[in-house]
């Protein structure tokens, strides 16, 4: 309960900070960069691979706290599904660390080959369900492209699970 309560405490300040007018140089990551007011800093896109091949497109947005620290707040777009991030990051020396939980599911979609070897040979649904999530970090240098590394858990149709599993991934900007 008290974690839920501040989602929502997040949740808010990031929706008031976004309605707030912001100059255009509040718009950048820089580790140097101070503020003394919760401040949008905007959104950044990124392509994402995975190790195995899986691509999809990463879009956070920032909103910069006193700290020094950012609230996160997004999606990541895979082929098959949309699934929603949130968390927080913070410059340590030239290193953006982003850490984010990632979570979602896919309704009535084909099987893709990873999820048909959950199944009995001859049992592989046309169609399933699946719901999931994922710990994710990213570590982006100052051209803010980089690395990431996930641990993910999927369960579908018929309880089967899939994870955990432990990924790397790459990183790159595509637009700010």
């Amino acid at each position: 309960m008290r974690f839920m309560t501040y989602v929502a405490r997040a949740a808010i300040v990031a929706a008031w900070a976004a309605t707030m007018p912001c100059p255009a140089s509040a718009q950048e990551l820089r580790p140097e960069l101070t503020q003394t007011n919760v401040t949008y800093r905007g959104e950044h896109r990124w392509a994402w691979r995975s190790e195995d091949g899986e691509t999809g497109t990463l879009r956070l947005g920032f909103t910069a706290l006193p700290s020094g620290d950012y609230l996160v707040t997004g999606s990541l777009m895979l082929d098959d599904a949309e699934l929603g991030a949130s968390g927080s990051a913070r410059w340590r020396g030239d290193r953006l660390i982003v850490d984010l939980m990632v979570s979602g599911g896919v309704r009535a979609q084909a099987p893709d080959e990873a999820k048909q070897r959950l199944f009995a040979k001859g049992e592989v649904p046309k169609q399933i369900d699946s719901a999931g999530f994922a710990s994710f970090r990213a570590e982006l240098s100052k051209n803010l492209d980089g690395v990431s590394q996930q641990y993910q858990t999927n369960v579908v149709t018929g309880g089967k699970v899939q994870g955990p599993v432990y990924r790397n991934g790459t990183l790159k900007l595509l637009s700010r």
